[in-house]
């Protein structure tokens, strides 16, 4: 095992300190495909990903006019190549709620949060974007593509709702693609609005159709599954990622149980079961440790990271150095239930 304490990203954010823990990724068959003389041999693609964000709620009641607030404290996003995250909330102000115990939708001016923070790319496969019916996705996916944030997930039909986001960065090709399995919002039809299903052969389908008719060189997939609050993902959640990763992807990126979950590295790729909680306004909860998950394609292969982060009055940020190293342990823990993770070789 290699493992260090870094100031993290010491290009990035000079000066802060917190654990970084790097594995190159197994084998030669775990490499992109890098273009040959690429300036990723100097520079590496540097992806972020955080867990599950809302910004309505409690966070919109709290924060008042300082509605950009949630990672500015945190430039580690906005400096990386591709930073993402789970968007549990429609961005509207229309539409009427949806019959179920909890709703939530965002206020367009919130979108500043993620703007200022450097989110790119967000998922919206999940149990919430539907709650005020198809005005608030129709809504969310406008004001999305108006602040130039990509997403994956859900759409106005079938097609639309399993596009993949192919992003380029320096000669690497990266397709991302996003998904939800429950029942709080209608799976996507031919003609009709709503989420891409996790239903496998039509998510190996889409995997497929990314290497083979798209191109990419990185696949990374984003599932909104699991049980809330569970520290642990169940068998069928296990059988169902490796099943995924065999069929091509790259990395597996979980969300939705609001609580971290283990990281494993199985065959050549890589699953972060949940990312738990990034700046979530669904509860009063303000303040609370959470995490993100690094991914960094080379020249020499691909590396991990979990980088600790501290929630505090709805600020993200990172925790002190004693404090990192708890976080860090908390995650070697969840991560001990795999055969192979980023602690281990």
């Amino acid at each position: 095992m290699r493992a260090a304490v870094h100031s993290l990203f010491a290009i990035l954010c000079p000066g802060l300190l917190a654990v970084m823990l790097c594995f190159p990724a197994p084998g030669t068959g775990s490499q992109p495909t890098i273009p040959a003389g690429d300036s990723i041999s100097h520079q590496p693609v540097v992806m972020l990903f955080g867990g599950d964000v809302l910004l309505g709620g409690h966070y919109a009641e709290s924060v008042g006019d300082s509605v950009a607030i949630a990672f500015e404290a945190l430039p580690a996003l906005a400096r990386a190549d591709i930073a993402m995250a789970n968007l549990e909330n429609p961005v509207t102000t229309r539409g009427h709620k949806v019959p179920k115990p909890y709703n939530f939708r965002m206020h367009p001016r919130c979108l500043r949060a993620l703007t200022d923070g450097g989110i790119k790319i967000v998922n919206i496969a999940n149990n919430h974007i539907f709650d005020y019916g198809p005005e608030g996705l129709f809504d969310t996916i406008s004001y999305l593509d108006s602040a130039g944030i990509r997403h994956v997930g859900a759409g106005r039909d079938r097609e639309d709702a399993h596009r993949p986001v192919v992003l380029v960065v320096r000669g690497v090709r990266i397709g991302f693609l996003g998904y939800y399995g429950g029942g709080e919002a209608p799976g996507a039809g031919r003609r009709s609005p709503g989420v891409a299903r996790r239903v496998k052969g039509e998510v190996i389908s889409d995997i497929r159709s990314l290497r083979e008719h798209r191109g990419v060189d990185f696949i990374v997939v984003n599932l909104h599954w699991g049980t809330e609050n569970a520290h642990a993902p169940d068998r069928e959640q296990v059988s169902f990622a490796h099943c995924l990763i065999d069929s091509g992807a790259d990395a597996v990126v979980g969300h939705h149980p609001h609580v971290l979950q283990g990281i494993e590295r199985y065959g050549r790729g890589i699953i972060a079961y949940s990312m738990g909680n990034f700046v979530f306004g669904g509860n009063e909860r303000d303040t609370y440790n959470t995490g993100i998950f690094e991914i960094r394609l080379t020249s020499a292969g691909v590396r991990y990271a979990f980088v600790p982060v501290r929630v505090e009055k709805w600020h993200a940020s990172l925790p002190a150095p004693m404090d990192s190293l708890s976080v860090v342990d908390s995650m070697r823990r969840l991560s001990s239930m795999f055969p192979r993770t980023i602690f281990t070789n």
